[in-house]
């Protein structure tokens, strides 16, 4: 394998992951200021978007079926994208049932990134100086996730749009300290 022209990681942290992390993290901090001034539209257009997507996900995957049924599999393809149009309808004619059901795994989601982050926090301590920025992410994301799961179902019609503009700007506040401390160990 010709590595001649690959950079070496090092090089590639110092000079084009601050810019981009720089870059995410605004994103991240802008649409995470958006959803907590706005929470019940951030919650109800989160649950549109993914109706939406898993009504046009049944459709293709049926058609794919419909077309693949020379294989004896095609009926199993073709009741799997059934229930992923028939999720989207549901989510689409019945937005509560929708935000309820992606609240909870919105809750698991946080869940997870948060053990994820810190532990990537933990593996980069001895790489990044400003690793605790991840930790503090992943903790923020733990305790959103507990949030949701101790005021359940109560919550389900703000939470989703609160706990994601939190979780976004958190994101964004590390990702900007990560730009910071690559510019200064640079």
């Amino acid at each position: 394998m010709n590595t001649a022209h690959h950079s070496p990681p090092s090089a590639v942290l110092k000079h084009a992951l601050p810019k981009r992390l720089r870059m995410v993290g605004i994103v991240f901090i802008l649409f995470g200021i958006l959803a907590i001034l706005l929470p019940g539209w951030a919650t109800l257009a989160g649950e549109l978007i993914v109706a939406w997507m898993l009504t046009l996900w049944g459709v293709v995957g049926l058609w794919f079926a419909w077309e693949m049924r020379a294989a004896k599999e095609w009926q199993y393809a073709a009741i799997a994208f059934g229930i992923t149009l028939l999720l989207g309808v549901v989510f689409l004619l019945w937005p509560r049932f929708g935000i309820e059901t992606l609240t909870v795994v919105m809750m698991l989601v946080f869940l997870a990134e948060g053990v994820v982050s810190i532990l990537l926090g933990l593996r980069m301590s001895s790489q990044v100086k400003d690793w605790g920025w991840m930790m503090f992410s992943g903790a923020c994301s733990l305790i959103l996730g507990g949030m949701i799961l101790f005021g359940w179902p109560d919550t389900a019609v703000w939470v989703l749009g609160i706990l994601l503009g939190v979780n976004f700007l958190s994101t964004g506040i590390s990702l900007l300290m990560l730009d910071k401390a690559a510019k200064d160990g640079a």
